[in-house]
């Protein structure tokens, strides 16, 4: 393990001194990477050194100040997200990583040889991140689900399938599929973007009688650690730096609870680091009994599921069919919450920034209400309420 450790340590740094020196040529790092963690030879070290980098800090920048647009011609796709914070951002990823990360769900799902080509993926939205370029289904809906099971049933039926998919998915999905007297056997299931809770997994292992296996990840970074069957997360330590820090970017010690903050080394286009992307969390302070020896660490405030939204024609949504009237407009809103208070109900909590106008007010109204078919209360506010230790997205405060 220490010889193993040591070299993995050694690439590590390797890898962070050359986004180090590549991100310092953008005005927005320069400001912020002292020049003693571009000569030494191991910057790990000094990392902290640096302040953590915040959403927030980000939107205000130009783009172009923490882009570098020589290589986004060629190299990089433009993407954003609001995460599970409700911060809408846009930035480049690198399509060169593309097998690297179908190579991080592979290890994530404990598979010695694994195919690109044996992905299917089950998304609520859009392609959640353009380097997952395999078989994939929209499924904004339950009943959009539904419509589409013939062709799912069909590419599921295949030998040798990966099947990537939230939970709450996975569970219609299933539903469905016992309706119709189909029985699908994917050779593995990876889950992500939602708590996955222990009896849920039982019943989709059980029901596909596959290994269900989770990871935790970001469309800015990717596939970034695998959680194991005693039911930690480990860092992928060759492509992320963890760390647990308190509220002023301070390391913390092994089992104290803090902010989770990710340095990604292979986001040479739009660099991240020590970036804070809203979750809490603690490193364990022992080995894991699962056998890996990478570090782990849990979450804390992360038990909410995601559920279906019952609309007045009887049809369901997702949440994330929501999200996208928030990230377009990712230089106008700061950060966003959509209460859902009562049947067919909604208010929407609203940090605006400077750009922000009633005309995009009305828009968001106008585009809310197509979807949900429901009433829409929007209110400019100057703070969000967090649960737990974030503020989400969406919440269901009725019941």
């Amino acid at each position: 393990m220490n010889d193993s450790w040591a070299t993995c340590e050694a690439l590590r740094n390797r890898k962070l001194r050359r986004l180090l020196s590549s991100a310092v040529t953008l005005s927005f790092w320069q400001k912020k990477i002292p020049e003693d963690l571009l000569r030494i030879k191991n910057p790990i070290a000094l990392l902290p050194l640096l302040s953590v980098t915040t959403k927030a800090e980000l939107r205000l920048t130009n783009m172009a100040a923490r882009t570098q647009s020589s290589a986004t011609a060629t190299h990089g796709i433009l993407t954003g997200t609001s995460g599970s914070t409700g911060e809408p951002l846009q930035f480049f990823i690198d399509r060169r990583l593309a097998v690297r990360q179908c190579a991080l769900l592979g290890r994530v799902a404990e598979l010695d040889t694994f195919s690109p080509a044996s992905l299917v993926h089950l998304w609520p939205t859009a392609n959640p991140n353009p380097l997952f370029d395999h078989t994939f289904f929209c499924v904004a809906t339950p009943e959009f689900l539904a419509s589409q099971k013939h062709e799912i049933y069909t590419s599921l039926s295949r030998p040798g399938v990966v099947l990537h998919a939230l939970p709450s998915l996975l569970r219609i999905l299933l539903e469905l599929a016992n309706h119709d007297g189909i029985v699908l056997r994917p050779m593995r299931i990876v889950t992500s973007s939602e708590v996955l809770v222990p009896e849920l997994s039982l019943l989709l292992s059980k029901a596909f009688q596959c290994p269900i296996a989770s990871y935790y990840g970001s469309r800015e970074l990717s596939v970034m650690a695998g959680r194991c069957r005693v039911g930690r997360f480990h860092e992928n330590s060759e492509d992320v730096i963890f760390e647990v820090v308190s509220e002023n970017g301070t390391p913390l010690k092994k089992g104290e609870t803090g902010r989770l903050v990710m340095t990604g080394l292979n986001s040479f286009i739009s660099p991240f680091i020590r970036y804070y992307a809203g979750d809490h969390g603690f490193f364990y302070p022992d080995t894991c009994p699962c056998g890996n020896p990478l570090p782990s660490f849990g979450f804390e405030g992360r038990t909410h599921e995601t559920v279906a939204i019952l609309l007045p024609n009887g049809e369901h949504i997702f949440p994330h069919r929501l999200t996208g009237i928030f990230n377009r407009r990712f230089d106008k809103i700061l950060q966003y919450q959509i209460d859902h208070y009562g049947p067919y109900a909604f208010r929407i909590l609203l940090i605006p920034s400077a750009l922000y106008s009633h005309l995009d007010e009305q828009e968001i109204v106008r585009e809310f209400t197509e979807i949900t078919h429901g009433s829409v209360d929007v209110r400019r506010v100057s703070s969000i309420k967090s649960y737990g230790s974030k503020v989400l997205p969406y919440i269901k405060s009725w019941s």
